[in-house]
C-alpha cells in the first residue's frame, strides 16, 4: 500500500512540473503541496489495523524535527499561499508542509 501512495505523490509532483512547462507560456501557474501527515479519516480508509496507524503515527512524532502531526488548517495556510499573489513568481514547485519529515 505505501509503494502506491508514494508512487501518486511522485507522479502528481511530476504532473504539476509538466503542466508548468506546458502551461508557462499562458502565464499560468502550476504547483503542488505535499502535505506531511495530518490524522483525518482518510486513514481509516486505507485498510491499516489500528496498531500498524499508531506505530506509523509514532514514527512520524519521531521522526519529523517538529514532532508532531500537522493540523488540516498548516495544510490549509500552504494552499491559500500559493492561490495568492504573494506566490505569483512560483510556478513547478512542490510546496512540502510536512514539520520537516521529508527533508531532514
Amino acid at each position: 500500500m505505501a509503494s502506491v501512495y508514494f508512487a501518486t505523490k511522485a507522479a502528481v509532483r511530476s504532473l504539476a512540473r509538466t503542466l508548468a512547462a506546458e502551461l508557462a507560456s499562458r502565464q499560468i501557474r502550476v504547483n503542488a503541496i505535499s502535505p506531511g501527515f495530518v490524522p483525518t479519516n482518510f486513514q481509516s480508509k486505507m485498510g491499516l489495523l489500528p496498531e500498524a496507524l499508531d506505530s506509523f503515527g509514532d514514527y512520524v512524532k519521531q521522526s519529523a524535527p517538529l514532532g508532531r502531526f500537522g493540523k488540516p488548517e498548516e495544510i490549509a495556510a500552504g494552499v491559500v499561499f500559493l492561490a495568492s499573489d504573494e506566490s505569483s513568481y512560483m510556478t513547478a514547485a512542490d510546496l512540502v508542509v510536512d514539520g520537516g519529515f521529508m527533508n531532514v
